[in-house]
């Protein structure tokens, strides 16, 4: 008999938690490249912030 984390649901929404995390680091990835992109000349401090002040 199939269990509540053998469900077919279970299995979709622990796919989507993953594919959300990974959206999010991805975007904070984006956001610090571009901090660091913006930071010329060198003596510049970065300022990447934080992916969820944005989601907004």
């Amino acid at each position: 008999m199939a269990t509540e984390k053998d469900s077919p649901k279970a299995s979709l929404e622990k796919e989507q938690a993953r594919q959300k995390e990974k959206s999010l680091k991805a975007e904070q990835d984006d956001y610090l490249e571009e901090a660091l992109e913006e930071t010329f000349p060198a003596s510049d401090p970065i300022a990447p912030g934080d992916v969820r002040d944005h989601a907004k």
